[in-house]
């Protein structure tokens, strides 16, 4: 995602599969665009789908950790997330056909995320910045609990108690402000999408 510029996108038919505006010729289809089509078509209330593997999210599968809300205050949309529950699909696949989606829709119930185990991570928005928000909240539970773990510590959930505490912040914080603090520092970076 990092080094992907603008011309890199290409819009996709979800039906056919197909790129609806290949003229270079030299782009193909997503291997696991079944990902995509799968999640939208049994959640239509999602408007964006972001799959990734963060190296992180893929070693705490790897060893079975459950990410729980170790933190609160840190980043309370994270704790939110990880309190509401994150799935794992217990399949380290490609997830490029039809079946190995329905397996994976199934794995994903109702969350807004899912952990693919050995694989990486699907999170769910309204639109592109929430989706990836998700995935980027993800991404620092599982880091989060690797330090821990390297520490020597064991991370244990909040209490109850600690997490009714957190505040919903409201979208003009926990999205809008924290969008812009990505795309700032993609931009800072020399990776703007502009």
């Amino acid at each position: 995602m990092r080094f992907t510029t603008a011309d890199d996108v290409r819009v996709v038919d979800l039906d056919s599969g197909e790129i609806v505006d290949n003229t270079a010729g030299h782009y193909a289809t997503p291997s696991e665009l079944p990902i995509h089509t799968a999640v939208l078509a049994a959640h239509p209330d999602v408007g964006c789908v972001v799959h990734a593997h963060p190296p992180d999210v893929v070693a705490a599968s790897l060893a079975g950790f459950a990410l729980e809300p170790i933190f609160g205050a840190y980043d309370i949309p994270a704790a939110h997330l990880a309190a509401a529950g994150i799935p794992v699909h217990p399949r380290s696949v490609l997830i490029r056909s039809d079946d190995l989606a329905a397996e994976m829709v199934t794995s994903f119930g109702n969350a807004s995320a899912l952990v693919l185990k050995g694989h990486g991570v699907v999170t769910t928005g309204a639109d592109v910045a929430e989706a990836v928000l998700r995935a980027l909240q993800i991404d620092t539970l599982a880091r989060m609990h690797l330090r821990v773990r390297a520490a020597g510590a064991i991370p244990e959930a909040i209490p109850d108690a600690d997490l009714a505490e957190l505040p919903d912040l409201g979208g003009a914080f926990n999205r809008e402000t924290l969008w812009r603090h990505h795309l700032a520092a993609l931009d800072r970076d020399g990776f703007g999408l502009n």
